[in-house]
């Protein structure tokens, strides 16, 4: 059995939306599944975060994880939908993968994503702004 069908059959329901193409799986992640699914694949798989995505779309505002296996070349990409753009909010994974501490702040200034339990949820790329932003970078004037 191959890691990532050993992943699939591990997970089981925990992900949804399957999309399997030569060497990523995409798939969606519910924000509460979010952490033992990156635990997974940083601790059993031994996947490193590549980088993360912050994408807005009409139904929300979409969190990518891009995780690499470097042994195989495969990429596990979980996909976390957040419905409410007005206070757009998701499980950190830092306490699992410190490396996502920055990005996860640059998702944070860009989309006003907050993550839960992240150590430093601050201003990342817009702190010395010449325009002192007070909002997310995705937002505009009303």
């Amino acid at each position: 059995m191959s890691k990532l069908e050993k992943f699939i059959e591990e997970m089981g329901d925990k992900i949804t939306r399957k999309i399997d193409k030569k060497r990523r799986f995409y798939f969606n992640v519910k924000n509460e599944n979010l952490r033992e699914v990156s635990e997974y694949l940083f601790n059993n798989i031994g996947c490193r975060l590549s980088t993360a995505t912050g994408m807005e779309m009409t139904y929300g505002i979409e969190i990518l994880y891009h995780f690499s296996d470097d042994d195989t070349g495969q990429y596990y990409c979980p996909r976390v939908v957040i419905k409410d753009k007005k206070n757009p909010e998701v499980n950190s994974i830092v306490t699992i993968v410190q490396g996502a501490e920055w990005i996860e702040r640059e998702i944070f200034d860009f989309w006003g994503v907050i993550f839960t339990d992240h150590p430093r949820m601050e201003k990342l790329l817009t702190l010395n702004h010449p325009e002192k932003l007070d909002k997310p970078m995705r937002m505009k004037e009303e």
